[in-house]
C-alpha cells in the first residue's frame, strides 16, 4: 500500500509539474513578445491568463487602451494546442470569420481604418490548455509575431494565390430537399421542418423529443456571401446534442461544412438539446429531422442501450428489416470468446454483437462456416458490429467476439435465421 501510494504521489507531482513548466514557457513567450513591442514604443498590456478547455468557447473582451493608428492582439497558447478566434462584433470586416491558431498562436493586426474590436470568442478545437492575450497600440506597424518568436512560425510559409470569389451556395431549403431526398432513400421517414434562431454570437440552441429508433438532425444555414454579398467569407456550422436527462453527449459534428449534421439511436423516448455555432449572426438555422423506427425484433435482455447500438449498426450496414426474432442470444465480457452456433443447411444468417457495458475501444465479430469467414473487423463507432453468411452444405457455425477496453465490459450476441429450407425450393 505505502509503494502505491508512493507511486501515485510521484505521478501527480510529475505531472503538476509538467503542466506548471508549460504555463511558464508560455508566459516567458508573451512576456518576451512584450518586451519587444515595448522596445518598438508600443504600448504593451499582457491580459489575464485564459484556459480553454477540449471543445470549449471562452470570451475575450479586450482591456481599454488609449486610442492609436495600429492595433496589433496576439492570442498565445502552446504549440500543440489548436484554437479558432471569431470577433462577436457583427459590423466587423471579420465577423463571418474564423481565424485559426498556427502553432498555437492567432495574430490580428489592423492600422487606421473602422476601430478594432473588443470582443472575441476563444474556441478549442484540439486539445486544452492555457491561453495568453498579448494587446499593444502603436503609432506604427510592429514586428510580426513569427519575427519575435521564431519558434511559432510552424516551417517555411509560402503564399498562395489568390483563390477569389467563392461561389454561393444554394438556398438552404434547396440543400434541405436534397438532404432529404438522400434519407428518404434509405427508408426514412421525413419529420417537418424548423427553424432555430442563432443569436449575435451566431450560436444558438434547439430542443427535440427523439422517439425510440434511429435519427439525423441536419442544420442548414443561411449562406453569409448571398445574404450579405462577402464572397471570400465561408459558412461552417458545428453542432452537438445531448441527453438532457443527464447531459450526456450523444452526437457531434465539428466538421469544416456549411451544413451540420448529428446522427444518433435511443432505445426509448429521449429529450435531446442541441447547441450550435458557426450561423450567420441573428439570422435562422434551418432544422431537416430524418428517423428509423426502432426494430421490433432486437432484444430487449440487455436494456435500451443495447438495442439502440444494434439499430445503429444494423443502419450504418445497410441491412433490410428483420422479419424473424433471434433463435441464439448469448452474452460475454473482454478479450475474444468463440460461439458455436447451431445452423441448418441451405439457411442465411445475420449475427450481431452489441456493448452491453462499460465503454470499448474496438468491438469485432468473425463467423466462420466451414473453411469460409466472414468479418465485421472495425464495428460501428466502437458499439458493435455485424456479418451475414449462409450455412450452404454445413450445419455449424463458429463466431468470435472480440471486445477490448477499461473494465468491466459486456457484449450481447444475438444471431437471426434470414432464410431457411432453399434446397426444397425449385431451381
Amino acid at each position: 500500500m505505502r509503494v502505491r501510494r508512493a507511486v501515485a504521489s510521484a505521478l501527480a507531482a510529475t505531472a503538476l509539474g509538467a503542466a506548471s513548466q508549460a504555463l511558464a514557457e508560455l508566459q516567458e513567450s508573451s512576456e518576451r513578445l512584450a518586451q519587444a513591442w515595448r522596445t518598438s514604443g508600443a504600448l504593451v498590456v499582457v491580459d489575464k491568463t485564459r484556459f480553454l478547455g477540449e471543445g470549449q468557447t471562452t470570451a475575450a473582451v479586450l482591456p481599454k487602451m488609449p486610442a492609436a493608428r495600429c492595433t496589433t492582439v496576439v492570442f498565445l497558447g502552446a504549440r500543440g494546442l489548436g484554437f479558432h478566434v471569431s470577433v462577436v462584433d457583427t459590423r466587423d470586416e471579420d465577423a463571418d470569420r474564423k481565424l485559426r491558431s498556427e502553432a498555437g498562436a492567432v495574430s490580428i493586426e489592423r492600422c487606421g481604418g473602422a476601430p478594432f474590436p473588443r470582443a472575441f470568442l476563444l474556441s478549442s478545437d484540439s486539445g486544452r490548455g492555457a491561453v495568453e492575450t498579448i494587446v499593444a497600440r502603436s503609432d506604427r506597424a510592429l514586428s510580426p509575431l513569427r519575427t519575435v518568436l521564431p519558434e511559432r512560425s510552424g516551417g517555411a510559409v509560402i503564399p498562395g494565390a489568390e483563390p477569389g470569389t467563392l461561389p454561393s451556395l444554394p438556398p438552404a431549403e434547396s440543400r434541405a430537399e436534397m438532404a432529404e431526398g438522400r434519407a428518404r432513400r434509405d427508408g426514412a421517414s421525413i419529420g417537418e421542418r424548423v427553424t432555430w434562431q442563432a443569436g449575435m454570437d451566431g450560436s444558438g440552441a434547439g430542443h427535440e423529443t427523439l422517439d425510440a429508433g434511429c435519427h439525423r438532425l441536419r442544420l442548414i444555414g443561411l449562406d453569409s456571401r448571398a445574404s450579405r454579398g462577402m464572397g471570400k467569407s465561408r459558412l461552417d456550422l458545428d453542432a452537438e446534442m445531448r441527453s438532457e436527462a443527464d447531459d450526456r453527449l450523444l452526437a457531434r459534428d465539428r466538421s469544416d461544412a456549411p451544413d451540420a449534421e448529428l446522427a444518433v439511436c435511443v432505445g426509448e423516448p429521449t429529450r435531446v438539446e442541441v447547441v450550435f455555432a458557426g450561423s450567420l449572426r441573428n439570422s435562422p438555422v434551418l432544422v431537416a429531422h430524418f428517423a428509423w423506427p426502432m426494430p421490433a425484433v432486437l432484444p430487449t435482455v440487455w436494456g435500451s442501450e443495447a438495442r439502440a447500438r444494434m439499430a445503429k449498426v444494423l443502419l450504418a450496414r445497410h441491412v433490410p428489416p428483420l422479419q424473424r426474432r433471434p433463435f441464439v442470444l448469448v452474452q460475454g465480457g473482454s478479450g475474444g470468446t468463440p460461439v458455436p452456433i447451431p445452423i441448418e443447411p441451405g439457411a442465411c444468417y445475420l449475427a450481431i454483437v452489441s456493448l452491453v457495458q462499460g465503454t470499448a475501444r474496438a468491438v469485432a465479430l468473425r463467423v466462420h462456416v466451414g473453411a469460409r469467414e466472414v468479418s465485421d473487423d472495425r464495428g460501428v463507432d466502437e458499439g458493435g458490429a455485424a456479418v451475414a453468411f449462409c450455412a450452404r452444405e454445413q450445419d455449424r457455425a463458429l463466431a468470435h467476439v472480440e471486445l477490448h477496453g477499461a473494465p468491466p465490459l459486456g457484449w450481447g450476441l444475438a444471431v437471426y435465421r434470414l432464410e431457411s429450407d432453399v434446397w426444397e425450393q425449385p431451381r
